[in-house]
């Protein structure tokens, strides 16, 4: 085993603290993750949904969990498990099974998938509002059997109001518990001793999907399931556009290589971005940059408090890059920060390396987000980012990423 299970007591926590969010005369649908097609009879790379996953830590296809609240703050849960499949074990090794499936999730109740539907219509019937989700992010996504069945849904059940369910998790899923911390923990001590050892093989000449090759083969070699998201290694000028991804060009001498990366540790990822010097050394003008970068970054990372909600933060990562940008002489107007810093100062992380978040919801302690001020100048070749994260505590935060190295100092002697 790639890593040790989360208790049980986890997922019934989780499912008990949603249930008590939801109206009584609803009820929740929550869809495991659908397989989908990649080319030919080849199918992508399955990953379980995030909340389902968060609700019952069940790894598996075409499962769905029903939570029926009930009065005085207590509830009725049901899972519905495919039946094991011999011949399709033959393929794709051991299915749940419902007692597995029970001691995973603390799920009593276990019934077969083939019997969702008529269970699910008969305790809709005391009910007026269906609670459910299915990743609303792209307009464009294709259709799932999630999207499919709620559709029929409200053509059989025109009376049934539905409502999301994505609002209720966000502050469930925002503050997150210890064993999750430790987590993203574990995730960043491996992506921590890639990035040294790419530090210390990086030369002129080494190409952009080399430096993604040896992270790859850090993070699957530690334990990790797979990297928390597509891989950016952009040299010179290709760190300006934020999302690179080809990673298809020599890395070039005297020029800055960025490298935005995470590797997924049990569903859960550290997000982290360093900029080395592809020579070893940073040059005046790089190193003046660099600086002012990591300024902002050390900055704001110091103003960090609970209580605070991500409207606040932004204002206040607005007003600190503009100052610093300003006094370092790459804008004329501290408002016109976005002109060379491009994006805000960061988002929420956990099993959504994006993870949930609403703009005027206070931060509590327990939250996992990322600090990652930027500043690009494509006339220049350079494009710098510097991602941390940090988890608040009552007392204020701390810094998870504090071992992996950002000072130029250290990083020039990580490369000598």
């Amino acid at each position: 085993m790639r890593y040790k299970p989360f208790p049980a007591k986890f997922f019934c926590d989780n499912r008990r603290l949603l249930s008590q969010r939801l109206d009584e005369d609803g009820l929740a649908l929550v869809f495991s993750a659908d397989s989908s097609i990649r080319n030919g009879d080849q199918l992508q790379p399955w990953r379980q949904d995030s909340n389902f996953f968060y609700l019952t830590g069940l790894e598996q296809p075409g499962i769905f969990l029903l939570l029926l609240p009930e009065k005085a703050g207590s509830h009725q849960e049901v899972l519905f498990l495919p039946p094991v499949n011999l011949e399709r074990e033959k393929w794709e090794g051991k299915m749940l099974t419902p007692e597995r499936a029970s001691e995973i999730s603390g799920v009593k109740k276990v019934l077969p998938a083939d019997q969702f539907l008529a269970h699910f219509f008969r305790a809709q019937e005391q009910k007026n509002t269906l609670y459910t989700e299915v990743n609303a992010l792209f307009p464009d996504q294709p259709l799932t059997k999630a999207h499919r069945m709620l559709e029929d849904f409200r053509v059989r059940l025109p009376g049934l109001n539905f409502k999301k369910m994505g609002p209720l998790l966000v502050p469930q899923r925002a503050k997150k518990q210890t064993v999750e911390i430790d987590r993203i923990r574990a995730s960043l001590g491996i992506i921590e001793k890639g990035l040294r050892s790419v530090a210390k093989k990086l030369k002129p000449g080494m190409m952009e999907y080399q430096v993604e090759a040896e992270l790859a083969f850090h993070y699957l070699n530690a334990g990790c399931s797979r990297v928390g998201f597509e891989t950016i290694v952009a040299g010179g000028k290709n760190a300006c556009t934020l999302h690179y991804v080809e990673n298809s060009d020599p890395l070039a001498a005297k020029e800055l290589v960025l490298i935005d990366t995470g590797g997924e540790y049990g569903m859960y990822s550290g997000d982290i971005t360093r900029v080395l010097p592809i020579s070893g050394k940073f040059t005046e003008r790089q190193a003046h940059c660099y600086q002012a970068v990591l300024e902002v970054n050390k900055t704001f990372i110091r103003k960090l408090r609970a209580g605070l909600s991500w409207k606040e933060l932004a204002e206040q990562a607005g007003m600190i890059q503009g100052e610093i940008y300003k006094k370092a002489g790459f804008i004329t107007e501290a408002k016109d920060y976005l002109k060379v810093g491009y994006h805000r100062i960061g988002h929420s992380l956990g099993l959504d390396v994006h993870d949930l978040q609403i703009a005027d919801w206070p931060l509590k302690a327990g939250a996992v987000i990322t600090v990652e001020p930027g500043l690009y100048l494509p006339e220049e070749g350079i494009g710098i980012r510097i991602e941390d994260n940090v988890v608040l505590t009552e007392g204020g935060f701390e810094v998870l990423s504090a071992n992996i190295p950002k000072e130029i100092a250290d990083l020039e002697a990580l490369m000598a």
